[in-house]
């Protein structure tokens, strides 16, 4: 199973590759074959789903109405631009030109591990989302910290 946490620095050669940091690459197994799925996000990043991550996703969204109108665009946001990539012979994955245009990457990369997935950002985008996150929602950090570790029942579960 695939996991990742973290943050590191990449950087975008001029053919609009990056390296997949090595405490990543540990995690990568061999059922995909190196293969990937790079996708917009909902914020100025982009998405990194090994590819049978991204196969439970793309499930779910093959599973909604597409009749209806919300719906019908979220199947376009997610699969309009979702595009396969592989690692190269030096581990490097290709980050296609519209997807790199859309989360405004240059030459600098932040790869944040998100359990089961990776954000790829540019580092002042990333500052400036958690930022903007913390002055807006200063509360829904501590909401959900509580809510995972506020009734003492974390505790009990340690080694």
């Amino acid at each position: 199973m695939f996991t990742s946490e973290g943050t590191y620095l990449s950087t975008l050669d001029r053919n609009g590759r990056f390296q997949l940091p090595t405490a990543i690459l540990r995690n990568v197994t061999s059922e995909n074959d190196g293969r990937f799925v790079v996708n917009r996000s909902t914020e100025k990043c982009l998405t990194l789903y090994p590819l049978n991550v991204w196969n439970v996703y793309k499930d779910k969204l093959n599973h909604l109405n597409s009749f209806k109108p919300g719906n019908r665009q979220a199947i376009r946001y997610f699969m309009g631009s979702a595009t396969e990539v592989k690692l190269d012979a030096k581990n490097r994955l290709l980050i296609p030109k519209p997807l790199s245009q859309y989360a405004l990457l240059e030459k600098e990369l932040l790869i944040v591990g998100m359990t089961s997935f990776i954000e790829i950002w540019d580092p002042k985008q990333y500052e400036e989302e958690l930022n903007r996150f913390s002055q807006e929602n200063p509360e829904v950090i501590n909401e959900i910290a509580n809510h995972i570790f506020g009734d003492g029942e974390f505790n009990k579960q340690l080694p």
